[in-house]
């Protein structure tokens, strides 16, 4: 199956000035399909609100925030290919004129080394004037840097988040009281993410199944519900699966729980290694396991299930070979169901493949 991706689009309105203005020297880096979640609404009206205050404290046209750590308490983080690696660094811009951020990551290296002093501001009045940056992407392309500020944001276990920044396309320097007040902003920005990510993970264990580290039934149930809405608003075709491993009593009863317990931590990977990073595996309860396939039509529900079997099949199990029933529904924007019809539909594909005449190739 095809996997699509698209950069993700800030909820504001941007200024088409700004878009311009970041356009040049991003051609190597690839963003990945970012999946909306209500969760993470919180991030971009806060770093505009924080910019914003910033720019105006510090007397200068432009800011940004630079992300330099992959979890900042996002459900769903941002991710990128850059130069063929991924990359979860990001950065926001908000420039005069603008009602919201802008997404687009155009230059780390003077972020990178304000980072390196935790607690202190990095200034450079000039950076045309710097060896170290004057031909760097900030200084040479648009928006022409010639002023950058930062102050590095710090979590409680020591995580170095990222910086806040502002800038000026003039030289300039700033004053002791706009230093003060900027480094006070940049702390209580630091206290918000970081009471994010605590509340991420607490969040993230309720909804994480214990024993194979993958989703659990209410992940998957709030999960199933987000990519219905988007389903329903992109008009794009949905697909679920159902797994269920065969004789799965017996295979318990005559090696043991813990032996049953190794299996179904063994199958979770496997189950998630033909997956895109918008796919959704969860262990829908027992030795149930459910998936859920965004943007996926009949041909590719088939495609999926078949490099399932076939991994699943080349895998070298403990004991002795098993074997799995897998139903499938897709929905398309055509029909009218709901998700709980959907659900229940991919659920009886597997009951009749799992008691068909010959669940060996179900």
């Amino acid at each position: 199956m095809h996997a699509q991706y698209t950069p993700e689009r800030s909820i504001f309105k941007r200024s088409t000035s700004a878009h311009r203005a970041l356009s040049e020297g991003t051609a190597d880096r690839i963003e990945l399909a970012h999946t909306d979640s209500d969760a993470d609404a919180w991030l971009e009206p806060a770093l505009s609100d924080f910019i914003s205050l910033a720019s105006s404290v510090c007397g200068t046209p432009m800011g940004m925030f630079s992300q330099l750590h992959a979890d900042i308490g996002l459900q769903h983080p941002y991710l990128s290919v850059n130069n063929g690696r991924g990359d979860a660094r990001n950065q926001w811009w908000r420039f005069p004129g603008q009602t919201g951020v802008l997404r687009n990551a155009v230059d780390f290296s003077l972020c990178e080394m304000a980072a390196c002093t935790p607690g202190q501001i990095t200034e450079v009045n000039d950076l045309s004037s710097d060896l170290r940056f004057a031909t760097s992407a900030l200084a040479r392309g648009n928006p022409a840097v010639r002023f950058y500020a930062g102050v590095p944001l710090v979590s409680g276990n020591g995580d170095t988040l990222g910086t806040l920044c502002v800038m000026d396309r003039e030289p300039r320097t700033l004053t002791p009281a706009q230093r003060d007040a900027f480094q006070k902003l940049a702390r209580q920005l630091e206290a918000q993410i970081d009471s994010h990510r605590a509340m991420q993970k607490l969040e993230q264990q309720t909804m994480t199944d214990a024993l194979t580290g993958i989703g659990n039934r209410r992940s998957f149930d709030s999960r199933l519900r987000e990519e219905w809405t988007r389903h329903l608003r992109n008009a794009r075709p949905l697909t679920m699966l159902m797994v269920d491993v065969d004789y799965f009593k017996q295979y318990n009863d005559t090696y043991g729980h813990p032996a049953g317990d190794a299996l179904l931590v063994q199958l979770a990977r496997v189950l998630r290694s033909p997956l895109r990073a918008s796919d959704f595996l969860a262990r829908y309860g027992g030795d149930e396991f459910s998936l859920i396939l965004p943007d996926t039509d009949e041909t590719g529900a088939m495609q999926v299930s078949d490099r399932i079997k076939k991994a699943v099949a080349r895998v070298k199990w403990p004991h002795t070979d098993i074997e799995i029933s897998l139903g499938a529904a897709t929905v398309t924007p055509s029909e009218m169901c709901d998700f709980s019809a959907l659900l229940h539909a991919a659920d009886q594909a597997m009951y009749q493949r799992k008691h068909g005449r010959n669940p060996r190739n179900a």
